[in-house]
């Protein structure tokens, strides 16, 4: 048998939820200023313009895919109008290297 009496149980149970709301609402405020520490980070690290503004990521990125079409197409024109199959194994494994590139990218 439980030596408690009731008014202390209930007591207990009123202050363990009230100390359960008080974590809830430190534990927001944490995340509400985490979640404002990213977004002055991704503000930081934009690049601006007069117009636009720019992530260094995502124009890295478009960068390396404009390259990586730029040579897959040259490889493809080159494989397809080579009369000489001499330098055909240049193309291919140039042209499987971008694609393993772009294939092991997570």
């Amino acid at each position: 048998m439980y030596t408690v009496s009731p008014e202390d149980h209930l007591q207990d149970v009123q202050k363990n939820n009230s100390d359960k709301s008080i974590n809830r609402i430190e534990r927001e405020h944490n995340m509400k200023i985490e979640d404002i520490k990213v977004e002055n980070e991704l503000i930081e690290k934009s690049w601006k313009c007069c117009s636009f503004d720019l992530h260094p990521e995502s124009s890295l990125f478009f960068g390396k895919l404009t390259v990586s079409c730029m040579v897959i197409g040259l490889c493809t024109f080159q494989l397809i109008s080579l009369k000489d199959c001499q330098y055909q194994s240049l193309y291919s494994s140039l042209l499987s290297s971008i694609i393993t590139y772009w294939l092991s990218r997570k």
